[in-house]
Parts: structure tokens; C-alpha cells; sequence
């Protein structure tokens, strides 16, 4: 129990089974401090067990620490989505690993970033076998950066398709369910289409009792859809038999399931001198989710929200034409700044245009008639 300025113990006014204690009342929000470097290039090989990638730090090829307006956690979290929509696109015909790793040159290195970056500024000599130490402790696994980049891409797919639902924009939630050419999202939009089955009760309680782990069961899921699809509705329709947004609360709340939990701890800010309350951070992909978490926890109250005439600014979205996850800058945003997409922004506002047009026109001339 609290204790008053006498010492005395007073009762608590919490409410026990609703009051949440958040990082604003236990003295402040949790910051994120990481300390970007990349590597001008890596090679890659076969082990014999598996695809390793190996950092090279040598003289001529010292890592390069980015300037202080380096990638914000978002543009990380934007970038790490549209390397995976690249890869996982049945079109695109550049190797998965080169991909990989023109990235990691083009922003950081993806892995023990905290830990490498501690050896690469305390006395540091490129001439040494420090090097070789950093080499070393660099290296990493294909398919151990192919698993993270598909479960933050899966879970960032979701989150724009629950961001779309709000605001009545349907086509992302409908084409979420997707098996690609790595990467399998998520089904739960599968069950609200127009005539789709749902899986029978004595199925789905098969695959929960198989086993605890959740990825496993929407995995086992999406094996039952395959065998019994549903019959879609014709193209350019997103027909949904009954809308997702009635549960919206719980499709959020399975959304928050995937993101794992964050260890905080004091870490030495470089950047002002100071111990921030801050996440602890071992890769790239540790700042996306931490990104992503801090979005979801920032998102209005679902009953303002509504009130809004358009989306919010800041949101993550995924562009109209192409596709590309981008954060909107105006609460206008659709497209993305490519000249391909703003053709297509130009053509649909004109198509718009023409049409308001023409229903304009044709009611002048009904009351011409009347008259």
C-alpha cells in the first residue's frame, strides 16, 4: 500500500483489474537508442549447413557510421516492408540474398548492432585483429534474416489492412490472405468474404489443441483453406459476407500478440551526453517492432478516430498503385511519389472529376426540362 507524507499506509485508489501503469505514469516514455553502422560490403556462402553472409572489415573497407539524420524508425520499418514485398513478388528475378544484402549496405547491419558498434568505438584499430573480431562476430544466417523480415512483414500487412477497415478502405483486408513466394500471410480476413466457409468447429479445435504456438495454428489453418476455397466474388469487388470491422477490437488484439515483448534498460545516449530509459536492441528488426509498437500504442481511441473526415497523418499506408508501404504525409496521401503512381493518382482524380461532371451536367438538364 502507498505510504502519506507521515508514513502512514493509505489505501490505493487503482483500480486493480482495469488500471494499466504505462511508461507515461512510471516516470516518462520509454525512449529508443541505437547506434546505426553498415559495412561497405559482405560476401556470401555455403557453409554446407546453411547460407551464411560475412561482413568484411578491412583497411579500404572500413565500416561507415551514418550522420545523426540517418533512418528514423519508421523509414527503417518502411524500408525492411518493401525489401520484403521485392522478394517475396513472384516478378522480381534478383536473388533473394543480394537483396539482402545491397540493404544492409544501403542502411545497416541488421544484427547485434548495440554489441558490434561497443567494439568498433572503443579504441578501434582496422589494422588489428580487432577487425577480424568484428568480422566475425558479423556474420549471419539468410534464413534467420528471411524469418524476421517475414513475421514484421506479415504483421505490418495486418496492421494497414486494420488501419484500412476504419475507415471503410476494404481492398487491403481483402487481399491480405496471400501465399508468396516466401512469405504466407495471414488468413483471418478469409473467414468475412462473401459465401466463404469457416472452419468447422471441431477442425479449429483440433488445430488449437495441436499446438500452443500461434504461428503453427494459422499455419494449419491456412492448409484447410487451401483444401476448401472459397468461392471469390468477380474481380475488383471486395465482397466481404460479413464486415471485419465488427471485430475490429479483436483482430487488434491478435495483431498485438505477434509483436514481442521489449527489454528496457539505461543506455548511454552519445548523441546528448545522457542515460536514456531506452529498449534494448540486438538487430534491426528489435527497432522495426519497437517502431511498429509504438505506432499502435500512439493510435487515437477508435471512438475518435471515426469522427475524422480522413486518415490520420503519420499512418503507415501502402500505396494505391503500386503497392509500396510508405508513411503518409498528409491525411490525403494514396500514392506514393513515383511518376507511375502519380499518372495514376492524375488519371483517377480526372476519371473522378468526369464523372461528378457528368452527373452534374445530367441534372442541370433534367431541371431545364421541368422548367
Amino acid at each position: 500500500m502507498p505510504l502519506n507524507w507521515n508514513g502512514d499506509h493509505i489505501p490505493s485508489k487503482a483500480d486493480k483489474t482495469t488500471d494499466i501503469l504505462g511508461l507515461k505514469e512510471i516516470g516518462g516514455v520509454g525512449q529508443l537508442v541505437y547506434h546505426p553502422f553498415r559495412f561497405k560490403t559482405y560476401t556470401c556462402a555455403f557453409d554446407g549447413k546453411e547460407q551464411l553472409v560475412y561482413p568484411v572489415c578491412k583497411p579500404g573497407q572500413e565500416p561507415v557510421f551514418p550522420s545523426s539524420d540517418g533512418l528514423t524508425g519508421k523509414e527503417l520499418l518502411i524500408s525492411l516492408c518493401n525489401l520484403a514485398k521485392v522478394i517475396d513478388s513472384y516478378d522480381n528475378k534478383t536473388p533473394k540474398e543480394q537483396l539482402i544484402l545491397k540493404w544492409c549496405m544501403e542502411n545497416m547491419h541488421p544484427y547485434r548492432v548495440d554489441f558490434i558498434y561497443s567494439e568498433l568505438s572503443q579504441d578501434f584499430d582496422i589494422n588489428s585483429v580487432m577487425a577480424d573480431i568484428v568480422e566475425r562476430d558479423g556474420i549471419f544466417e539468410i534464413e534467420r534474416f528471411m524469418k524476421d523480415l517475414g513475421s514484421l512483414y506479415n504483421a505490418v500487412r495486418f496492421y494497414v489492412a486494420l488501419e484500412g477497415l476504419i475507415y471503410s478502405d476494404d481492398e487491403t483486408a481483402y487481399n491480405l490472405y496471400e501465399e508468396g513466394r516466401y512469405f504466407e500471410s495471414y488468413n483471418y480476413s478469409e473467414s468475412y468474404k462473401h459465401a466463404s466457409p469457416e472452419i468447422p468447429d471441431d477442425v479449429m479445435e483440433e488445430i488449437e489443441s495441436s499446438s500452443k504456438n500461434i504461428v503453427e495454428q494459422m499455419r494449419r489453418a491456412n492448409e484447410y483453406i487451401e483444401k476448401h476455397p472459397a468461392e471469390q466474388p468477380p474481380e475488383g469487388e471486395f465482397d466481404f459476407n460479413h464486415n471485419p470491422y465488427d471485430d475490429y477490437d479483436e483482430l487488434r488484439t491478435k495483431l498485438v500478440d505477434f509483436i514481442p515483448d521489449f527489454n528496457m534498460r539505461l543506455k548511454f545516449n552519445s548523441a546528448t551526453g545522457r542515460f536514456d530509459f531506452s529498449a534494448d536492441i540486438d538487430s534491426v528488426f528489435d527497432i522495426a517492432w519497437y517502431t511498429l509498437a509504438r505506432m499502435i500504442s500512439e493510435d487515437p481511441a477508435l471512438e475518435n478516430r471515426q469522427r475524422e473526415e480522413s486518415r490520420l497523418e503519420g499512418i503507415m499506408i501502402c500505396c494505391r498503385h503500386c503497392g509500396k508501404f510508405l508513411i503518409r504525409r498528409s491525411n490525403r496521401q494514396e500514392f506514393c511519389d513515383s511518376e507511375e503512381c502519380q499518372r495514376a493518382r492524375n488519371a483517377r482524380k480526372q476519371m473522378a472529376y468526369r464523372k461528378r461532371k457528368a452527373g452534374n451536367d445530367y441534372e442541370e438538364k433534367r431541371r431545364q426540362r421541368k422548367t
